[in-house]
């Protein structure tokens, strides 16, 4: 991912990408012991046991676990 911060993603934390959230990559970082990490803001919604709420999370994430979005309504030109 040669894209500079920030841009929107999909992140999903299983590896399968069946469960993908939306998220957007504000920061890159590496470390000998755990490689290129990418800090995401990402959107997941959860069960209230009466419908569902949505709330965001931020944390370093390894970079095996986000995929650009094709589409980056930010970077879109008209």
């Amino acid at each position: 991912m040669p894209r500079t911060p920030p841009f929107h993603v999909w992140v999903d934390l299983t590896g399968t990408w069946r469960g993908a959230a939306p998220g957007v990559l504000l920061a890159w970082r590496h470390s000998d012991r755990r490689g290129w990490e990418a800090w995401v803001v990402r959107a997941e919604s959860y069960s209230t046991g009466r419908g569902a709420e949505v709330q965001l999370v931020q944390a370093w994430v390894p970079a095996a676990l986000v995929r650009p979005s094709p589409i980056d309504p930010g970077r879109a030109r008209a």
